[in-house]
């Protein structure tokens, strides 16, 4: 009873993982008091597989968040944001979600 168990757990447990779907890549950049945020992760219907939520904090603290509805493109989620008075030296961590399952991170120090 135990092997069987174990085996079942096992399986879920592989399935879960082979369903993450984190986006590959965040790009970060700052000009003129906007951040731009880039979020590669390629889906097939940009309405029924999204980022869902992106987490913007400065020095540590949340300063904005964000929850698309869909995405923006097949490739890709764009985001730009009027984020002024941040002062050189700012640690800027972006943290995104995959409706479907898995986070992916970057940050950027201006």
């Amino acid at each position: 009873m135990k092997k069987v168990l174990l085996t079942f757990i096992a399986i879920a447990a592989i399935s879960f993982v082979v369903k993450a779907d984190p986006a590959k890549k965040v790009n970060l950049s700052y000009e003129n008091d906007s951040l731009k945020i880039e979020t590669i992760h390629k889906v097939r219907n940009v309405t029924n597989h999204y980022i869902d939520l992106i987490t913007i904090k400065a020095d540590g603290k949340v300063i904005k968040t964000i929850k698309p509805q869909k995405q923006s493109s097949l490739q890709s989620e764009v985001v730009e944001v009027s984020l002024p008075g941040l002062s050189k030296g700012t640690k800027i961590e972006v943290t995104t979600r995959c409706n479907e399952f898995g986070k992916k991170s970057a940050t950027l120090v201006l």
